[in-house]
């Protein structure tokens, strides 16, 4: 290990000599070589030092990966659409992570990325045998033409590691696991429209197995790029290099001049549409993934509008809330959501564009002169907001839903102005403002959701099937 540290130092002061000079090289090497997190005025790193290997069957020390940085970091790897389970999946400073699983006859592409942004080493290939025989308790493997029931049906199936791109439109999976039984899951999959810089929608299930790791979330929050698309298309909405510190320091917001023209106040909040607690597990893969922009629309802060506290109420009413008493329906009594069902729930939740006379910049900071970065670029705004559900009506099946018949499913939407008001009665008299049949989203947006179901389950809902 030591001898690992001291090349990559070497190797790491090289650098910094080209570029800061003799004092300032050997000042990195020590701060390296003490594992400290950078100093003031340092770039952010974070890079290997171990050579390409194979995965040794008989010897887990021999698949370890050491680490040497400055800063807090996360191992990623590709292709992304294997499952590769590495322990841990994230650290700090000098340290390492072991390569748990991967499926046999593959080589992938290892590295790691500083969490804030900083400069990285090249990859390493890890390589696996076939064998002769399978693993004991292999991984299954996502099959990417199969129609999970929560896809909408302008979905673009990717065909590798990188977001599938057609008519301004990015359509991409996440796969992680689980907290604690480490069972291979779907995070989340999404249509982000490359255009506006802002999703179209995020689908995804929802079932007890996702709340292994409770509600808990990474801190500090790691904002970052999704991996497998271009930054060019995404908002910026995370930090660069040099870009503060501080939660609030650093162009990584939308700016409020559109807020501003519109006589509202406020800013512009970063809104999960899979929420961070959906998918609790704070420094896990399954958690940091939420954090990605392709899983985050603009939703308005509380002094432009009451949206925070409507949108609330509608993700309470399918996953619960830790603030139980402020609402008023059934599904979300401070126990066990009569919506968290054996069969598992299906959403999807996006945002609509009835024009795109709503544009603001995002890279933006509206405390710093200028607001604006040389990286900002026009994201188009939301006017309206949904968050679609189906399920079957009994919860306990067993069945898949393109084995269910009609009368055993149920299915709702709720349609979300981008400044709504509350009317200061209910949480259950918002809801009923806001509801409305599937059919509705469809015809709004031009495409199908949960599109293997009958449309008579799309077209009528049941507030009180849905415990409201």
């Amino acid at each position: 290990m030591k001898r690992l540290i001291e090349d990559a130092g070497k190797r790491r002061s090289s650098l910094l000599l080209c570029r800061r000079g003799l004092i300032m090289g050997l000042m990195a090497l020590c701060a390296l070589s003490c594992g400290d997190d950078a100093e003031d005025g340092e770039e952010p790193f974070a890079q290997i030092v171990t050579a390409s290997f194979v995965f040794d069957e008989t010897d887990p020390a021999a698949n370890t990966v050491q680490v040497v940085s400055n800063t807090a970091w996360q191992v990623t790897y590709t292709p992304s659409d294997v499952f590769v389970k590495a322990e841990p999946f994230a650290g700090s400073g000098v340290g390492s992570f072991r390569i748990v699983q991967m499926p046999q006859g593959i080589s992938i592409q290892v590295n790691v990325r500083p969490v804030a942004g900083g400069t990285t080493g090249g990859p390493i290939t890890v390589t696996r045998a076939a064998g002769e025989n399978p693993d004991p308790d292999p991984d299954p493997t996502p099959v990417p033409a199969y129609r999970f029931p929560e896809l909408p049906s302008n979905w673009v199936a990717p065909t590798g590691s990188t977001a599938a791109l057609k008519d301004d439109r990015a359509f991409f999976t996440h796969w992680s696991k689980s907290v604690k039984s480490k069972k291979t899951l779907r995070n989340y999959s999404y249509c982000y429209d490359t255009r506006r810089h802002n999703p179209v929608w995020v689908a995804y299930p929802l079932h007890p197995v996702y709340r292994e790791g409770g509600t808990g979330r990474t801190d500090p929050d790691p904002w970052a790029p999704d991996p497998a698309l271009d930054e060019k298309y995404q908002s910026k909405i995370y930090k660069h290099d040099g870009e503060g510190d501080g939660i609030y320091d650093g162009y990584q917001f939308w700016g409020n001049t559109l807020l501003k023209s519109l006589g509202k106040g406020g800013y512009w909040s970063k809104g999960h549409l899979c929420m961070s607690s959906e998918r609790g597990g704070k420094d896990t893969e399954l958690n940091i993934q939420t954090f990605h922009p392709t899983n985050i629309a603009p939703q308005s802060s509380a002094a432009a509008s009451d949206f925070a506290t409507v949108w609330s109420y509608v993700e309470s009413l399918f996953s619960g809330t830790n603030n139980y008493k402020k609402t008023d329906f059934t599904a979300d009594d401070g126990s066990q959501n009569i919506n968290i069902v054996s069969d598992t729930l299906y959403l999807v939740a996006g945002c609509y564009y009835a024009h795109d006379n709503w544009a603001d910049y995002d890279a933006s900071n509206y405390n710093e002169t200028p607001p604006t970065s040389g990286l900002s670029k026009k994201c188009i705004m939301p006017t309206h907001q949904f968050k679609i559900a189906l399920r079957t009506k009994k919860g306990n099946t067993g069945k898949k839903i393109s084995e269910c018949s009609a009368d055993e499913l149920q299915a709702i939407a709720f349609w979300i102005e981008a400044f709504p008001t509350l009317s200061g009665t209910s949480a259950t008299a918002e809801l009923r403002k806001i509801v409305k049949p599937v059919s509705f989203v469809e015809q709004q947006l031009g495409f199908e959701f949960f599109p293997d179901v009958p449309a008579s389950v799309k077209e009528s809902f049941n507030a009180a099937d849905w415990g409201f």
